[in-house]
């Protein structure tokens, strides 16, 4: 029975100190993660979306010399301020024009940003300071020793139910990462559009959500990889030293309330990206 209770918390101590050990989907650029998706996707952005966007933009660039054309003559006129006026119309439509064809460089450097932090985090992870050994199963074999057969089992079933809901943990983790690029690349593909009404003062906002919108996912994957690291942690320093916990069943507990707060945790990263980019 001892052994197979070591063996099942061993099971349970490499998924949870191997949550952050593949982080190639986090720190990577957005290209990398699914790089034909990406390519579809951009293929769709250039040959369909793009297009529209153009259209989208010429009809703002005649309304917006349509109203400066209107203040003009309200304002009596004038070469001066209309050519002020004009001129005005002119810039912005230039810079916008800009951003519409620059729209995979800017939404892949805002994606850059977060990764740039993940990375940090990973680095620190890497180097060392935040490391553990998690369960020290020599030191819980005296007590799991001391258990009783029917005790011993009890402790063997709860063993496995922690171990499967770290098991789901860690498969919503990864199922809630592949959501996030789904999304990275939608929002990729239709981007030009809302990028095209930043001319307009009336609906200039679709852009600016837009952008924040996007903001919040790539941050999202920072955030999910901040979690994800911050359980190993937890079960290292705070559960599963065996010097300062009289109990097994404190031990159990602990893992079990730990590995769900880490559920609850993940689902949440959508939630608090959004609050930080004042997204919808």
């Amino acid at each position: 029975m001892t052994d197979a209770i070591l063996e099942v918390l061993g099971w349970i101590n490499d998924w949870i100190l191997g949550l952050s050990a593949n982080d190639d989907a986090l720190t990577g650029s957005m290209s990398a993660f699914m790089p034909q998706l990406y390519t579809y996707t951009k293929t769709i952005m250039e040959s369909v979306v793009l297009p529209v966007a153009y259209v989208i933009l010429s009809l703002f660039f005649v309304l917006e010399l349509y109203k400066a054309s209107i203040r003009i003559e309200g304002s009596g006129g004038g070469t001066q301020l209309g050519a002020e006026m004009i001129f005005r119309v002119m810039f912005k439509m230039i810079l916008c024009k800009v951003a519409v064809d620059s729209v995979p460089l800017i939404l892949n450097a805002i994606y850059e940003i977060s990764t740039h932090i993940t990375t940090g985090v990973a680095g620190i992870m890497g180097g060392g300071s935040m490391s553990g050994g998690g369960i020290d199963t020599v030191a819980l074999e005296p007590m799991i020793d001391a258990l009783g057969f029917w005790t011993g089992l009890v402790v063997l079933v709860i063993c496995f139910i922690i171990f499967l809901v770290v098991l789901i943990a860690v498969a919503l983790a990864n199922i809630i990462i592949v959501c996030r690029f789904f999304e990275l690349y939608v929002y990729f593909a239709i981007s030009p559009i809302p990028i095209a009404t930043m001319p307009s003062d009336e609906m200039s906002q679709i852009g600016k959500s837009f952008l924040k919108s996007f903001a919040a996912v790539c941050i999202q994957g920072t955030l999910i990889f901040i979690v994800l690291s911050f359980y190993p942690i937890l079960f290292n320093s705070a559960f599963l030293d065996s010097s300062n916990t009289s109990s097994i069943w404190g031990i159990l507990i602990g893992v079990i309330g730990y590995a769900i707060v880490l559920i609850l945790a993940i689902f949440s990263t959508n939630k608090w990206s959004k609050s930080l980019c004042n997204a919808m």
